[in-house]
């Protein structure tokens, strides 16, 4: 299916792949590793610093989109992506061994990748015509899937006794992501030429246009409330299962809780592979308001009770129940959320939309402090409700809400 999309699609969705997969083997695992140095309160500040610092960051980045060259964004950026994934395993090697450097990579991390990401969804955007446009976000969609949990299912059986060697190449194929890059994509974009008195005011001007849409930000709003579900399997419900997970001998493997977080997203990922395209057929035919409102109901409860789950019995089912409803809803939605974005300014909506993956993170980050205070069901609690609340806004935007003008 790849080869029948242009070079530069075809660019674009494998270095997506690559550059997930990076993400995948590190940030949700560095946390982890954070959890063992920090209390629960201390940590959840940390997440959210970093969220809050992301989030400025995918704003400026959305900026930088649509007024400079996107290549040469990717290009900055992602190298220093990997950069920062080259202190976080120097402070491993003990040659940078002060906590300063640790927190500084993770947080560095969060800001440069969302310094580029604006700039790669914008390209791919680009790259697609509206006839193909549903088949490249399913294909995207798949691969981010795949990658995720290939990426979760390396770290969590290097993560205990390879540290050092997981981030080293990790970071290593980031700079490889990078020359890949620069090498195969053939792009260039036009930019804006209306510029106000500042930076600043220029930023801000490309942003109210994207916030003064009503439709849009009910939207991502939504997204980032049902969201929180599974980002809450990276933080709360990870660290949760690595101190209170018991663990268990499979198939003659030892599995601990971080092992059991590993097998939780191969699982995720080995469904994505298979019946991403099954489900999609199922559900082709269906009324799209009914498949996405019973899949991301489906999908909050099963991530939601997991936050509670102890036991590989109800892991499994929940894990399998939560990927069945995301596998019907997701694609239908992406292809829905790119449907409302104007040409003239993808980058800045694009990077206002990335709100509802910082938003959902803080929610997720909000959960893990939380979790210092409440029981796990009652954070369970928590994820379905907020989930709920986003399942109404995201049907009242796409199908309740008459389009804004923009």
């Amino acid at each position: 299916m790849l080869s029948s999309f242009s070079k530069n699609i075809q660019t674009t969705l494998v270095t997506s792949f690559f550059s997930s997969l990076v993400y995948a083997c590190t940030i949700p695992y560095l946390i982890i590793y954070l959890a063992g140095l920090f209390s629960p309160e201390l940590l959840g500040i940390l997440v959210m610093i970093n969220v809050v610092s992301s989030f400025l960051a995918g704003i400026i980045g959305g900026y930088l989109a649509d007024n400079f060259q996107r290549k040469k964004i990717l290009m900055i950026f992602q190298n220093l992506y990997g950069v920062s994934l080259f202190v976080v395993a120097l402070n491993f090697t003990g040659i940078l061994s002060h906590h300063f450097w640790l927190i500084g990579g993770y947080l560095i991390c969060g800001i440069t990748y969302n310094l580029y990401y604006s700039a790669f969804d914008a390209v791919l955007l680009d790259s697609t015509v509206p006839a193909e446009r549903k088949k490249v976000y399913q294909l995207e969609y798949w691969s981010f899937n795949l990658s995720m949990a290939l990426g979760a299912s390396i770290a969590g059986f290097l993560f205990k006794y390879y540290l050092v060697y997981l981030f080293f190449g990790a970071a290593l194929l980031q700079f490889a992501v990078s020359a890949f890059l620069q090498k195969n994509l053939s792009y260039k974009n036009s930019v804006s030429h209306t510029k106000g008195k500042t930076i600043f005011h220029d930023l801000f001007t490309n942003y109210y246009i994207a916030a003064k849409d009503k439709r849009w930000v009910i939207l991502i709003l939504g997204i980032a409330l049902y969201s929180a579900a599974e980002f809450s399997l990276q933080n709360y419900t990870g660290i949760r299962l690595s101190k209170e997970f018991e663990p268990i001998t499979l198939f003659s493997v030892n599995i601990d809780g971080v092992r059991m977080l590993s097998i939780l997203q191969v699982i995720n990922t080995i469904m994505v592979v298979f019946f991403t395209f099954i489900v999609s057929r199922i559900t082709e035919k269906k009324t799209e308001r009914t498949v996405i409102i019973v899949g991301l109901l489906i999908y909050i409860s099963g991530y939601g009770l997991m936050a509670s789950a102890n036991s590989i019995y109800l892991l499994i089912p929940l894990t399998i129940l939560a990927t069945f409803g995301e596998l019907a809803s997701a694609p239908i939605l992406t292809a829905r959320q790119v449907d409302l974005i104007p040409e003239d300014k993808q980058a800045s909506y694009l990077s206002f939309g990335s709100l509802s993956f910082q938003i959902s993170q803080l929610i997720a980050a909000v959960g893990l402090t939380l979790g210092g205070y409440l029981t796990a069901s009652l954070i369970s609690g928590y994820i379905i409700i907020l989930g709920v609340a986003g399942i109404y806004f995201v049907v009242s935007s796409l199908y309740d809400v008459k389009k804004s003008t923009y």
